[in-house]
């Protein structure tokens, strides 16, 4: 009976970390939506009151798009919560789940922060300036961070990784994975400088666009938004590059899976970031270039503990060797 209890309380606690991962995963692209639609000034500048009213009685449609936004975020604040509540009651038995639902509770009061100073500041609307788009961007790497510890809170929830991970004594494998990790937040803050840039400056055809990134005289936003995909192609070629030699450095069957999936989801998510920028950005597009992007990188973190966390041995140690020199 008592096992029983303790299968189903853990099942819980996973179905509560997938929860929380799959509601910011919507605020994330709620947000993206408010910003695409210019709908971030429907409360005006008040925070963490809507138009100087707890509940708008009158609102536009630009009001309830982000009224909605701010419901859902603090909807997920209070699961984030729950989430750290119960990790905190398993601490002992599970460190890992703690350790990640604590970092995963931080980022989200980062979350509510970054989105109160936006308001605050007037960086919404119609508002044209970099400060805008650095605030965009930090808040899409806050996001892209969250959706990480998240990601590693589900995977510890279910209590079968282990941990700790030792990452003190695998020094080329976690250098490999730190670097791709870093990258696919570089790249996240380059989408959030791209993203406001063809925002505030629409352009009327690629090739206006493409005119508008090479002349000196644009907004700084418009020149360093072709930054983006030339970040884009970089990281895809470490990623392949950089998860290969992890594999032969340390081959662990756990994570293969996981690898093979975030290898095709990054190639579709170029795919997408391609069309996008032949269709001039539709929100659509829009929102789903950044869902493959919070996909791809909760694949990454998932596969790095993975990777770091369960052993390898001899044999599979061999095998990677074997085949190495079968290819050179």
């Amino acid at each position: 009976m008592q096992a029983v209890q303790t299968r189903r309380f853990q099942m819980s606690q996973v179905g509560l970390a997938w929860a929380c991962l799959a509601g910011n995963a919507v605020v994330i692209l709620q947000g993206a939506f408010v910003r695409a639609t210019g709908a971030g000034a429907g409360c005006g500048s008040h925070w963490p009151t809507c138009n100087g009213e707890i509940i708008p009685l009158d609102p536009s449609v630009n009001t309830l798009i982000e009224f909605s936004h701010r419901l859902l975020s603090l909807g997920v604040l209070l699961l984030g919560a729950w989430l750290l509540r119960r990790a905190f009651s398993v601490r002992k038995e599970q460190p890992g789940f703690f350790v990640f639902a604590l970092a995963s509770f931080i980022f989200l009061i980062f979350e509510a922060l970054l989105g109160a100073a936006t308001v605050l500041f007037g960086l919404t609307g119609e508002t044209v300036s970099t400060a805008r788009g650095l605030m965009v961007a930090a808040h899409l790497v806050n996001s892209l961070l969250l959706v990480g510890a998240l990601t590693l809170s589900v995977v510890y929830a279910r209590g079968k990784v282990p941990w700790p991970l030792n990452i003190g004594k695998q020094g080329a494998v976690t250098t490999v994975l730190l670097i791709g990790l870093v990258g696919m937040l570089f790249l996240m803050f380059s989408g959030g400088i791209a993203a406001m840039g063809n925002t505030m400056f629409p352009s009327e055809s690629l090739s206006e666009g493409f005119a508008a990134d090479f002349d000196s005289t644009s907004h700084p936003l418009i020149r360093l938004r072709i930054l983006h995909p030339l970040i884009a192609i970089t990281v895809g070629i470490y990623l392949f590059l950089s998860l290969g030699l992890s594999r032969w450095l340390k081959p662990v069957p756990e994570a293969s899976g996981l690898t093979k999936a975030l290898l095709g989801v990054y190639i579709i998510q170029l795919v997408i970031g391609t069309v996008n920028l032949a269709t001039l950005a539709p929100v659509a597009l829009q929102l789903l270039h950044l869902g493959t992007a919070v996909l791809a990188f909760a694949l990454l973190t998932a596969v790095s503990v993975y990777t770091l966390a369960f052993p390898t041995t001899n044999v599979q140690r061999t095998r990677a060797y074997s085949s190495l020199k079968e290819v050179s």
